[in-house]
């Protein structure tokens, strides 16, 4: 890994740590609240939003990881 790349790859990995923080208060079924013009969603809004959210979460995680593959950081 090329040295100038190691504030990234830092920054990126506290980001991934964040991300899956977030992610699993989402999945334990706490965490989420939504507001549409200034109203609170019901719990039954929220549960059918909450899989497309995690979901979303996976997606950017992903991202993430293949960046730090691309900056040489390699995962076991």
């Amino acid at each position: 890994m090329n040295a100038e790349n190691l504030s990234e790859a830092y920054y990126l990995n506290n980001e991934i740590k964040e991300l899956k923080r977030q992610k699993g208060i989402l999945e334990s079924g706490a965490g989420l609240g939504v507001t549409i013009q200034s109203t609170y969603q019901d719990n039954a809004f929220l549960d059918a939003i909450r899989p497309h959210i995690v979901a979303k979460l996976e997606r950017r995680i992903k991202e993430m990881n293949a960046i730090l593959v691309n900056l040489g950081i390699f995962f076991s």
